[in-house]
């Protein structure tokens, strides 16, 4: 009886059961596990507010339509879309370090672990004043538990060596044991 269990058993088939019924029924039902997609879509849900942009900002905007500050940021905005990872774009957090709020550029959902991951990208390296702000900041991060490698990503450019498209990717990739498309 167990082997013949066993041979028939599929972990997924709750979830799929639930994701084929209609919205209506859905409505009805809270499923002990949520998908992926159901898990990620109310991540998504929860609204905030994002940081101002300022007049003179130049207009950015994301291939989902999403304003963003610089050209690196559309880059990894559209590959973690196009690679499935949810996002939200400066997000607030506040550290825990006096409960300020800062705006990470981005913060991922790791959909296999279901937790958040912070990812700065610090675009003018060779700016010594931005250089220098950026070390506080990673300090910051640091102090409130976020460690690179672990739950924060951090991403660099300077004029002379721009971010490149491969290079996001291969972070993705790397980070969220993602195949490329």
């Amino acid at each position: 009886l167990i082997d013949g269990f066993i041979a028939k058993y599929s972990p997924e088939e709750l979830t799929n059961i639930y994701n084929r019924m209609n919205e209506v029924r859905k409505s009805l039902v809270e499923p002990i596990l949520l998908s992926d997609e159901e898990y990620a879509r109310r991540w998504l849900a929860v609204p905030y507010k994002g940081k101002h942009f300022e007049a003179g900002v130049p207009d950015l905007r994301t291939a989902k339509g999403e304003r963003v500050r610089s050209k690196s940021e559309v880059i990894i905005a559209d590959t973690l879309g196009r690679l499935g990872i949810p996002y939200k774009y400066e997000c607030p957090l506040k550290l825990a370090d006096g409960g300020r709020s800062v705006y990470p550029d981005f913060t991922c959902l790791d959909l296999r672990t279901r937790k958040e991951l912070l990812w700065e990208h610090l675009g003018m390296m060779d700016n010594p004043e931005y250089a220098s702000l950026s070390v506080k900041k990673l300090s910051s991060y640091l102090q409130c538990g976020y460690v690179p490698g672990k739950n924060l990503i951090i991403s660099m450019e300077s004029s002379e060596k721009p971010l490149s498209q491969t290079e996001v990717r291969l972070i993705i990739q790397g980070v969220f044991r993602v195949n490329g498309k």
